[in-house]
């Protein structure tokens, strides 16, 4: 089998929300990682694990994995089959290793022999004691469920409740889960939450209300004064013509009669109406009456009240939005508003009216000049105008309420979901609930605790009943090799035990890279045992080299240089930039390049949480033998985003920070002085703030220094300020060391 690659990852640890890449290419024979401590390169390891052990880890019942294999896809569904996958990492140590006794014998796995019958004797007394206290587990572990179950089901009645209440249809929006979360967040304040009756009221009356749409008004264009103007111009016109026909003039109707008749009788000899012979005298005299300036003042007129009709349909046909669109609180003053804007709007059009008939007055009495109707001003006007803005203002409140509606309405949820998590809390006594269940897990803890110190016992009398002398020239024969000499060995004891010897002498205080060392060797003797085909197995090594001095980091890369050919797949994560470096060796030269590929492994920002992500490894990485230059370019990126809250690895930001500073100082200041000394050597002894405050975040909130680190974090403007801080100061003070850096990252 081969692993080609993990398709998702969810609620594993640190890998909350992992999914397979895009861009990623598949796992291949041989798979290195590189990531910080806390990335996530254990937990990887443990879903291997899983699989090898065929259970999910004891601290991730809840997990969900998809891995896409050469012949199919595996689930945490998938675990009852065996897989040839053998996992080293702290858990396979911890499994395999007692270590919490500096005369601790380890347990020999592959060292067996038999006892003596009163061995057999003793092992069922212990088997009887340890059933005994299995059975009182399991009371107290059904008391404790049925109160859990209880609680659960109170948690579970009230989450729907709420749910209906909000009208929330998707049941994961808000499950007892999410109840739970609520009481947690409240439990030291809760009766604060709780609402008066009429607020309660208000805040669900306003939830069950829809949002409206915004409101948008065409805009309406008076031109009262401009017609007003016109139609004054035009009856302060005055008709002069070359003789004037007095009856005519003084008669308006006639002479828009005879005008009329005129242009009707242009090509004949009678008259029309009488049948009397028209003289060619009678028609020039009409003429001299009804000159082009004439024609010129009555089209003007007929134009303009053409104008002026057209207008003032327009104006009537010009309509506000209907009060039933306005939220309720601003109808009652639109409809107030809405009235008087109708009633202006037909005077309006009664004063365009007006205007009209003063150029059908004029129209009557071409030849004298006009004065206007005085009743006639443009007052309408500005009280439309007036009426206009005020309705534009109400209709920019109600949209304003429109835009901020979905915010305010998310927060009067808020207050119903917290008011009812209180009375929740009070009503059902959910904290003395609470305290019953953590008293039985307390009982049951110490139970198991019990229980476990006996299948020790067990253990110990049933590996003393089975066991069998081999295993432990093995180990010394390894462990020989590695050291190249006898540093490290392992005896036999008078109980059939065995003991490890540093030099001769019993093994006391056991460095972490001695056991790790051990545990390794051991991890490959096992691989080698004659019922595991290693050629055709999966095997994932985790940071084999942690806790390890340089000199022994060659001797590990050294150990698996000759272990790894022949194995059929494998997977090796580190920390260490240095193994990393030779591990990349390792592949170029004595691998030559086969099937290989190199990956990341970093904690970045997905979906407002943090989660372990298997990446490529970035050029810088593959490029240079430090990580330095990855390291700047990290900061640099940070440093020049817009929005930097949205910076996938913000949580890693103060380590980051904290081991890019270290790496310069080491380098700058060679002498062996503390990192405060030679932080203050490069900033100068200046107490400011800036200084201050960056250190402070490089102190307090990296990994290395402050092992709280992840429950507290700093400002998100003092990291900008820290990390612009000591980029300026490092371009100010070190210019061509800084420019090198940012050349090297292509910047």
């Amino acid at each position: 089998m081969k692993i080609k690659k993990i398709e998702t990852i969810n609620e594993f640890g640190q890998f909350y929300d992992f999914n397979w890449p895009g861009n990623l290419y598949e796992f291949e024979k041989y798979n290195f990682f590189y990531g910080w401590n806390y990335s996530g390169k254990t937990t990887l390891s443990r879903i291997f694990r899983c699989l090898e052990l065929k259970k999910l880890h004891s601290d991730y019942q809840n997990a969900r994995f998809r891995i896409e294999t050469d012949n199919g896809t595996l689930t945490q569904e998938d675990l009852d089959t065996d897989y040839p996958i053998r996992v080293f990492n702290e858990d396979f140590i911890e499994d395999n290793f007692d270590w919490n006794n500096e005369d601790a014998e380890i347990e020999p796995v592959l060292i067996l022999g038999k006892e003596s019958k009163d061995l057999e004797n003793e092992l069922i007394k212990k088997q009887k004691e340890k059933e005994d206290k299995e059975e009182k587990k399991r009371n107290k572990e059904q008391q404790k469920e049925e109160k859990e179950n209880k609680i659960q089901d109170k948690l579970t009645r009230k989450a729907s409740e709420i749910r209906e209440i909000l009208s929330i249809t998707n049941q994961k929006e808000f499950d007892k889960n999410t109840l739970e979360q609520k009481i947690n967040e409240i439990k030291d304040n809760f009766s604060e939450k709780i609402l008066p009756e009429e607020e309660l009221h208000s805040q669900r009356s306003f939830i069950s209300s829809q949002k409206l749409d915004k409101i948008n008004t065409p805009p309406i264009t008076l031109k009262l004064s401009q017609f007003i103007d016109d139609v004054k111009q035009i009856l302060n016109k005055k008709v002069t013509a070359q003789k004037i026909i007095e009856k005519l003039k003084q008669n308006g109707s006639l002479n828009q009669w005879v005008r009329e008749g005129l242009e009707l009788h242009k090509e004949e000899n009678t008259c029309q109406f009488c049948g009397n012979p028209l003289t060619p005298e009678r028609i020039e005299e009409l003429n001299k009456h009804f000159s082009q300036e004439f024609d010129s003042l009555i089209s003007a007129i007929e134009g303009k009240k053409d104008e002026l009709d057209k207008y003032a349909e327009s104006i009537k046909e010009y309509s506000l939005p209907d009060e039933a669109r306005f939220y309720k609180e601003f109808q009652e003053k639109y409809k107030e508003l809405l009235e008087s804007f109708n009633q202006k709007k037909e005077e309006y059009v009664s004063t365009i009216k007006k205007l009209t008939e003063e150029l059908e007055r004029k129209k009557n009495k071409p030849f004298d000049v006009l004065s206007s109707d005085q009743s006639i001003d443009n007052n309408i006007e500005n009280e439309i105008d007036d009426l206009f803005e005020k309705i534009q203002d109400l209709i920019r409140e109600h949209n304003d309420k429109v835009d901020s509606f979905d915010r305010k309405k998310e927060e009067s949820k808020e207050k119903i979901k917290l008011h009812y998590t209180a009375e929740f809390i009070r009503d059902e006594n959910y904290f003395s609930l609470k305290q019953d269940i953590e008293k039985l897990g307390k009982e049951i803890k110490d139970l198991k605790d019990s229980i476990e110190k006996d299948e020790d016992g067990i253990n110990n009398i049933e590996s003393k009943i089975s066991g069998l002398a081999i295993g432990a020239e093995r180990l010394n024969e390894y462990l020989n090799k590695f050291f190249n000499d006898d540093f490290l060995k392992i005896e036999k004891t008078d109980n059939g035990k065995y003991k490890l010897y540093r030099n001769g002498r019993i093994a006391k205080n056991l460095s972490t890279g001695e056991r790790n060392i051990i545990s390794l060797i051991y991890f490959f003797i096992k691989l080698e045992e004659t019922n595991f085909d290693s050629r055709n197995a999966i095997v994932f090594i985790d940071d084999p080299v942690s806790s390890l001095d340089a000199n022994h980091m060659h001797r590990v890369y050294s150990f698996l240089n000759s272990k790894i050919k022949t194995l059929g797949q494998l997977f090796i994560t580190t920390h260490n930039f240095d193994f990393f470096n030779l591990l990349k060796d390792m592949y170029r030269y004595d691998l030559q390049n086969k099937e290989g590929n190199f990956y990341l492994i970093q904690k970045i920002k997905v979906n407002q949480n943090y989660s372990s992500s298997i990446e490529k490894l970035p050029d810088l990485l593959k490029k240079f033998k430090s990580e330095y230059n990855y390291i700047f370019y990290i900061l640099n990126t940070f440093n020049k985003l817009a929005d930097k809250s949205r910076f996938d690895q913000l949580y890693l930001l103060p380590n980051i920070l904290r081991r890019f500073f270290e790496m310069y100082l080491f380098m700058k200041y060679p002498d062996g002085e503390k990192f405060k000394n030679k932080a203050n050597k490069f900033f100068g002894d200046d107490d400011n703030n800036e200084k201050n405050m960056t250190l402070k975040i490089m102190d307090e909130y990296s990994h290395e220094q402050n092992p709280e680190h992840s429950l507290r974090f700093p400002d998100i403007q003092e990291l900008i300020t820290a990390v612009e801080f000591v980029l300026k100061s490092l371009e100010s003070k070190d210019k061509e060391h800084y420019d090198s850096l940012c050349n090297s990252c292509n910047m």
